[in-house]
């Protein structure tokens, strides 16, 4: 496990995602430190943000603000798209290896799946086609640990962990890159 490295609150982090087996960045972008916590740490992006999809060779600049939560060990991340009023639009949780802190950046392979949950904590599994396409090229391991990695962020919306807000109303599903 690598552990979560002190990052000062406000620090400015790369956020990187990789393929494999060829080792290619698919997407990154850059965020604030928001909160640190023992094994976890809690990152913003403000509304405008700006997301670089090189395996599309596109940037987006996000129409919403959005937090996302990094915990050692676990193959996930994720956390709440907010509109500009702080009201949560959606969330989206990333189905990927451990992550990776290192001064400056935060990296880890993307396993392709994607959990998204609305405001209400209804979630929806998607990509589940791609990631059995791919499977065969990844280590065993990573192969049963996405697997359950679904699991765990359904059961982590059913908790509302941290930083799962309470459910609120929920919305349309929103349009992604």
């Amino acid at each position: 496990m690598t552990p979560v490295i002190r990052y000062p609150i406000g620090q400015v982090v790369r956020i990187e995602f990789w393929k494999y087996p060829a080792h290619t960045l698919h997407y990154w972008w850059e965020a604030r430190v928001h909160e640190m916590r023992e094994d976890a740490l809690l990152v913003h992006m403000p509304l405008g943000f700006e997301f670089h999809h090189e395996s599309k060779q596109r940037v987006l600049r996000v129409g919403h603000q959005a937090y996302v939560a990094f915990f050692v060990g676990r193959w996930y991340s994720g956390g709440p798209d907010l509109d500009a009023e702080g009201r949560v639009l959606e969330y989206y949780w990333n189905i990927q290896t451990p992550p990776r802190f290192e001064p400056g950046r935060i990296w880890q392979y993307d396993l392709e799946i994607d959990v998204k949950c609305k405001a209400d904590h209804a979630c929806q599994t998607f990509d589940l086609e791609e990631f059995a396409g791919k499977a065969p090229l990844y280590p065993a391991e990573w192969v049963e640990q996405a697997l359950r990695a679904v699991q765990q962020v359904e059961e982590h919306m059913r908790q509302g962990a941290w930083p799962v807000r309470p459910p609120e109303p929920g919305r349309g599903w929103l349009e992604r890159l």
